[in-house]
């Protein structure tokens, strides 16, 4: 082990959270692998162990055998159709699909394992944890982190479609008949052949939480992939500062294809086993940022020409108001707050069932 290395380990040492695990007899090179590993295997069996348990809690309380009044559930909420009521929003929070089970097994159990290792074993290399230099930079860093946490909350707990959201008996201009849901669907509302009921102002499924984000619901989505962006950008700058250390002479021009086939360098013995795990923790950083780039590019070429996701592959450009208007329609009339916290009200200027559009913009004009 060279001085560089020794003075590594002796710093992460100080880290009184990983005390036990990095200063014990294993070698630190290796433990640190076994740690990515521990993840990723951690990660696996608590999705399954909750998503089974989460499971049986739904069948016990009427989704079994044993009726809901029997359970004395219905005792509780005051009767038994709210009893059902429960049940049928609680499964709805069990993703159904194989990818949104994947997904959100990702976003609730190994990302922030992922941040905890960036937190306690990264950004201390540089910075004691825990000292006045750690916290300026962690809390911002924790702040961005809770925003993705509960602006997804809130994605989930309004829905699409809203919470008291009634439609209209009569036939109204505009709408359409779907022949899925056997009912007149709104202008801008779709299909969505996973939650199989039509959706407001549709943009697209999102897996991670298995629901769709439409009218309601958008907002608490742009503003988690925001704040997801930044974190994801700023990790990576931290990675890649990681990744040269541990690399002798640092990040070259003559080491750049270790960095981009990592696993050839390392079957050939150029790069050591922990500096190959550094260099796939670094590029695993990559692929997050360059997923959270698309997500963000995607919402702003969209909210720049008026478009959901839907409407955009079947080139719809009805509702194109202009960029600022645009924007208020879908994050509503204090959208430059929405990066703040998303218990910021800001109410939307449409109910989801009717829309302006360019026509009805042009004659607003008109009458001016």
């Amino acid at each position: 082990m060279n001085s560089s290395d020794r003075k590594f380990e002796n710093e992460l040492c100080k880290v009184g959270v990983l005390r036990l695990f990095l200063c014990s007899p294993i070698h630190f090179k290796r433990s640190f692998s076994l740690y990515l590993f521990g993840i990723f295997c951690l990660s696996l069996l608590t999705l399954l162990a909750l998503l089974q348990l989460f499971r049986r809690f739904v069948f016990f309380v009427g989704f079994g055998q044993v009726p809901c009044a029997e359970m004395k559930l219905s005792t509780l909420l005051g009767n038994e159709e709210d009893c059902q009521g429960l049940q049928h929003r609680l499964w709805r929070l069990v993703p159904q699909q194989t990818q949104d089970i994947i997904a959100t097994g990702i976003l609730l159990i190994f990302l922030p394992l992922w941040y905890f290792l960036h937190f306690f074993v990264i950004l201390p290399t540089w910075y004691p944890a825990f000292g006045e230099a750690w916290v300026i930079r962690a809390v911002p860093y924790a702040f961005f982190i809770f925003n993705i946490y509960i602006n997804w909350s809130f994605m989930v707990y309004h829905g699409p479609n809203g919470r008291n959201t009634v439609l209209p008996n009569v036939v109204t201009p505009g709408f359409k008949f779907c022949h899925h849901c056997q009912t007149n669907a709104p202008p801008r509302s779709h299909h969505c052949p996973v939650c199989n009921v039509c959706i407001l102002k549709r943009d697209h499924h999102n897996s991670f939480g298995g629901v769709c984000v439409g009218h309601f619901n958008h907002r608490y989505f742009i503003a988690a992939i925001l704040h997801f962006w930044l974190i994801s950008l700023i990790f990576l700058s931290y990675s890649i500062s990681f990744v040269s250390l541990q690399l002798e002479g640092g990040i070259t021009v003559g080491r750049l294809w270790q960095i981009f086939i990592p696993h050839v360098a390392f079957a050939f013995r150029f790069l050591t086993l922990h500096q190959f795990v550094c260099v796939l923790m670094m590029a695993f950083n990559m692929t997050i940022l360059a997923f959270a780039t698309y997500l963000v590019s995607a919402q702003a070429f969209c909210l720049w020409r008026g478009q959901t996701r839907v409407e955009y592959l079947m080139d719809i450009h009805a509702f194109n108001l202009g960029l600022l208007e645009n924007i208020r329609q879908t994050c509503g009339s204090r959208w430059f707050l929405i990066a703040i916290s998303p218990v910021i009200p800001s109410p939307l200027p449409s109910n989801g069932l009717s829309f302006h559009s360019k026509e009805y913009a042009r004659e607003a004009t008109k009458s001016l």
